[in-house]
């Protein structure tokens, strides 16, 4: 369990690509592919998570105020971006042009425990300037909850996967979730999810997800924790 509750729910709208056209009717676009982020570009992945966010309920809950949430909520996923899973797990993007209209956040196992909480104690003071020490304190028993639905073994967390609102229905965010679902295939491992939208559970069954139990936040959504076993061959 990362240090910072996510929500992988701007993933779920965004999987399935809009209907393709008849052979001979128009040309195909090129598929969307996924690759790994930079350094420099942690500003432009947090940006387009921001954006893929704009409603969903977990990252209202956590910021309440509509004035201050596009600021905190860009700089949370900058945070997290940064400290948490650009040296400690995967940060994988999709490109349009010489834009980025995709990004996806994972955890993946191995990583020390001296490492992660070296990058805990570097992100300390952002998360409690992005958040508030009341509301860090408050997430406290909510993160713990949320533990309690880890899998007991090693296995990939998918964090937070969206595209840009124009992006959507391209294929942009189905080519973020098979890149790390196929990783995770490769290792032979489980991956592991929290979703705070009920209708977004059928999408994620498609990809062998099921759900394994459920976790109520003080003031927001019920999230939905998800677990899929890896495919073999």
């Amino acid at each position: 369990m990362p240090v910072t509750p996510s929500s992988a729910d701007a993933a779920a709208a965004d999987v399935h690509e809009r209907q393709r056209p008849e052979p001979g009717t128009a040309e195909r676009p090129a598929r969307p592919q996924a690759r790994l982020a930079l350094h420099s570009e942690v500003g432009d992945v947090a940006e387009v998570l921001r954006r893929a966010f704009i409603g969903d309920p977990f990252i209202d809950a956590l910021f309440p105020d509509p004035d201050e949430r596009p600021r905190r909520a860009r700089r949370l996923f900058a945070v997290q971006t940064a400290f948490e899973y650009l040296p400690n797990g995967l940060v994988e993007v999709v490109d349009s042009g010489d834009r980025i209209v995709g990004a996806a956040l994972w955890a993946t196992p191995g990583t020390p425990r001296i490492t992660r909480t070296l990058s805990s104690l570097r992100s300390a003071p952002h998360l409690v300037e992005t958040l508030g020490l009341r509301r860090m304190v408050s997430l406290g028993a909510f993160v713990r909850d949320c533990a309690r639905h880890v899998p007991d073994r090693p296995h990939w967390y998918l964090a937070d996967l969206g595209t840009t609102p124009e992006a959507r229905g391209t294929g942009a965010g189905g080519a973020l979730l098979r890149s790390g679902l196929g990783r995770a295939d490769a290792d032979g491992l489980p991956v592991h999810l929290e979703s705070s939208k009920a209708e977004n559970i059928p999408i994620y069954e498609k990809f062998g997800f099921r759900v394994t139990g459920t976790v109520r936040m003080a003031d927001g959504p019920e999230l939905y924790a998800m677990l899929r076993e890896p495919e073999r061959g």
